[in-house]
């Protein structure tokens, strides 16, 4: 074999070489460069949302304690803070305000810089006692300022913002309140989240970070003055604050600890802190390999064709062969279908059937259910009249034989005995008047303390000859109802409730209204015997009773739940805590009548 047949096979793999290079390194400039930018773009749109985060979860407190400093009872402590009386109350205003803000703390500070009051008072490491005379948000506010600062604690070592106002008095400023906002939880969200995020004050020391290692570093060593500050103010207590290993390659990209990152920077627009996001380049770099990759496999095919069309009629045979053995498969496949098709047709065709069996059934037992409601109605309303009737007729006949003989007081006995009767009846028939025409009852407001007044007037000759306790707690709600329907519900549960204490010595019902789960609650409560669960599930039917034959339709609780259910409402049947049973109606609460509640709350 001579050199030439060496030869030409080497300058073809060196000119493919050639064209290779130049084809990757452009490609792998170019993937970088872009995906670089992508990152940085990236960093600055995440940026942009964490720091408006951040901005929301500090400034809904900002503006608390100015607020709250408006209270008398602050100014009051601080004209006389030994007083016991005084105390107690403004750590109880500080503890109830915080635990519904959803703060940190909240304290009231003297101004001496001694802590009077806090929040956390019952803590072990309450505020109370503590001096923070020299916190900068202390001073800023003792001047009559806003005082804005973030610190690791003092006295409970967790770092959080603060918030100061000043407390005025007669003479000027008396005292300080503070708020101070944790936010541990939103640096466990941006680490679960898995972005590298930290927070840098002016210093250059990282208070906030989704990385606990990098926790209070700095981005360069400190200067003198930076150190003298930190030190007088405590800011960071007992952080090392050491520099971390961060090195800048240029403008965009630095190291740190090994890992190279695009750092993208964003100020925050009302505190003297920068938002920087580390995304790791990593991921870019392998795509750039992959763009090299991807040119040699492009090159890689234009070699293959050669080899790929000396092949192709022996693959355009194969591939006729594959179409004929698919053709028979389809074919195959097709008859398998059309056979599953004809069964589920049949399928269909006895589940129609069966369903059409089924809606008859269904109509048969709507109807037997109907027919023994009608029977219950017709057994109970025979009941309850014939009694009064039979009762009314003998009466009668008494009545005559007492004005023959004119014996005018026993007649007199007889007339009322018979007005008592009719009174009953009147009752019974009303209640079946409410049943037939409770629907249209619904619309309309009523407060529940009128309704609650007139209702105890009713039941309280019952209360007192059965020795039961009437409790009445009411929150000055609305209902949703008319106040004759409110008085109905109030009426049949209060009833009921009655009637479950019947022989019991130290009978109690609780009638009482309340705002509980973004609802309008209106609960009747006794401490009786309770509902069985088995009868729970049937109790609100009509003509459903528990009670014997003769005292009651059964038709209460069912007047009650469809006057509530036909003003949006829900009754529901509930066991009450110690023992007995509670009776609930409740409505939604609209957003603007929940806010109007909140506010009247506080």
């Amino acid at each position: 074999m001579s050199s030439r047949s060496y030869r030409h096979p080497l300058a073809r793999a060196l000119a493919l070489l050639a064209l290779v290079l130049p084809l990757a390194w452009a490609a792998h400039a170019y993937r970088l460069k872009s995906g670089i930018d992508e990152l940085s773009h990236h960093a600055a749109q995440r940026l942009a949302l964490l720091s408006a985060s951040l901005d929301a979860q500090l400034l809904r407190f900002e503006s608390l304690p100015s607020v709250l400093a408006q209270h008398p009872l602050l100014p009051a402590l601080l004209a006389d803070p030994q007083d016991p009386v005084l105390l107690g109350r403004a750590n109880a205003l500080l503890e109830q305000v915080n635990d519904r803000a959803g703060a940190g703390m909240l304290y009231l500070i003297a101004a001496d810089g001694n802590t009077l009051a806090a929040s956390n008072w019952r803590r072990p490491d309450s505020f109370v006692g503590e001096n923070y005379a020299f916190r900068p948000y202390f001073r800023d506010a003792l001047a009559g300022r806003a005082g804005r600062f973030f610190a690791v604690g003092a006295t409970t070592r967790v770092p959080g913002f603060f918030f100061a106002h000043p407390v005025q008095g007669p003479q000027g400023v008396i005292g300080v309140l503070a708020v101070k906002v944790e936010l541990t939880q939103l640096e466990q969200t941006w680490s679960d989240s898995g972005e590298a995020v930290m927070v840098v004050d002016r210093h250059g020391v990282i208070a906030l970070t989704s990385n606990a290692a990098w926790k209070f570093g700095t981005l360069a060593p400190l200067n003198d003055v930076s150190q003298r500050e930190l030190q007088a103010t405590r800011q960071y207590y007992t952080a090392g604050l050491r520099p971390l290993p961060l090195e800048w390659r240029d403008d965009q990209r630095a190291r740190l600890g090994g890992p190279e990152y695009v750092v993208g920077s964003r100020a925050l627009d009302w505190l003297d802190w920068r938002m920087l996001m580390l995304q790791d380049t990593r991921p870019v770099h392998a795509a750039a390999w992959q763009a090299v990759a991807g040119v040699c496999l492009v090159l890689s095919a234009l070699l293959a064709a050669g080899l790929y069309w000396r092949q192709r009629v022996r693959r355009l045979r194969e591939r006729l062969a594959a179409q004929a053995e698919l053709e028979r498969t389809v074919a195959e496949r097709t008859a398998d279908l059309a056979a599953s098709n004809q069964q589920l047709l049949r399928e269909i065709s006895e589940r129609t059937v069966a369903e059409q069996k089924l809606r008859g059934a269904q109509r048969a037992l709507i109807e037997a259910n109907r027919l023994a409601a009608l029977g219950q109605m017709a057994a109970g309303v025979a009941h309850e009249i014939n009694q009064p009737l039979a009762a009314m007729r003998s009466f009668a006949g008494n009545a005559l034989t007492f004005l023959e003989r004119g014996r005018l007081d026993a007649l007199r006995d007889n007339l009322q005995q018979i007005i008592g009767l009719v009174e009953r009846m009147a009752r019974l028939t009303s209640q079946l008047k409410v049943f037939a025409s409770r629907q249209q009852a619904s619309g309309g407001t009523a407060p529940a303390a009128q309704a609650m007044e007139v209702v105890a007037g009713w039941f309280r000759e019952r209360l007192a000859k059965a020795g039961v306790r009437l409790v009445v707690d009411d929150a000055g709600l609305q209902f949703p109802l008319q106040p004759q329907a409110l008085e109905q519900v109030l009426s049949n549960l209060v009833g009921n409730a009655l009637d479950a204490l019947a022989g019991r010595a130290d009978g109690l019902i609780e009638l009482r209204t309340r705002v509980a789960g973004g609802r309008l609650c209106l609960e009747v409560a006794d401490n009786g015997p309770g509902i069985a669960a088995e009868v729970r599930d049937r109790i609100l039917q009509p003509f459903f009773s528990t009670k014997p034959l003769g005292q009651g339709l059964g038709l209460g609780l069912s007047i009650v739940g469809d006057l509530v259910e036909a003003a949006g409402g829900r009754l529901e049947v509930l066991d009450r805590p110690g023992g007995g049973a509670l009776m609930r109606a409740s409505w939604p609460l609209a957003p603007e009548a929940r806010q109007s509640t909140e506010e009247t709350a506080a």
